[in-house]
């Protein structure tokens, strides 16, 4: 991937040369294409590891110059795999000072070169199995067990212990955050 000098500009000019907006897959396949070449056209983006380092090279990318576009008061940038768009800028709208989550993460150069194909196979087995709503016999254990539940409980019986837990153990009331954050993780496998 040879990225150019102004790859935040062209970037910039190819989402004002389409003002409905562009999915990350038409922008990547823009990017191959000549005349930009920026990513090999031969890009296998069925190898995990080479979709997710391409992928994060392109939101890198896209976080900075949106970034560069709130400072000029210029534009907003909607970002997301499905659509990626210039919007008008509208002063208040977009609080620069508030935390992102994903900017912070893809503007952090570390997560590039630490994530191992493993993390992204990991990643990806994790995605599919929540899409599919299918558990393993033991995920399903674990995840009741942390509720304090048994291999019983059903929907409504999962719902009701969630809440009760997150009530007494939520951080606003003194909690523990780390333990509320496994209470969810667990509820969202079960449901």
């Amino acid at each position: 991937m040879s990225q150019p000098a102004d790859f935040a500009g062209l970037l910039h000019q190819l989402l004002q040369q389409a003002p409905e907006g562009l999915s990350e897959y038409d922008l990547i396949s823009l990017l191959k294409s000549a005349p930009h070449c920026i990513f090999a056209s031969e890009l296998t983006l069925s190898d995990p590891l080479v979709m997710f380092q391409t992928h994060f090279v392109l939101f890198h990318q896209l976080y900075q110059l949106r970034n560069h576009l709130r400072l000029r008061q210029q534009n907003e940038l909607l970002i997301s795999a499905m659509r990626i768009q210039l919007q008008p800028y509208q002063p208040g709208n977009a609080d620069i000072t508030a935390h992102d989550g994903l900017a912070a993460y893809y503007l952090n150069w570390d997560n590039f070169r630490q994530t191992s194909e493993a993390d992204v196979t990991s990643l990806l087995d994790d995605f599919w199995r929540r899409m599919s709503g299918v558990l393993s016999p033991d995920e399903r254990r674990a995840a009741l067990a942390i509720l304090e539940l048994d291999d019983s409980a059903d929907q409504a019986a999962i719902r009701r212990q969630y809440r009760r837990l997150m009530h007494l153990h939520h951080p606003d009331k003194g909690g523990d955050h780390a333990y509320c954050q496994q209470l969810s993780d667990a509820y969202r496998k079960l449901t």
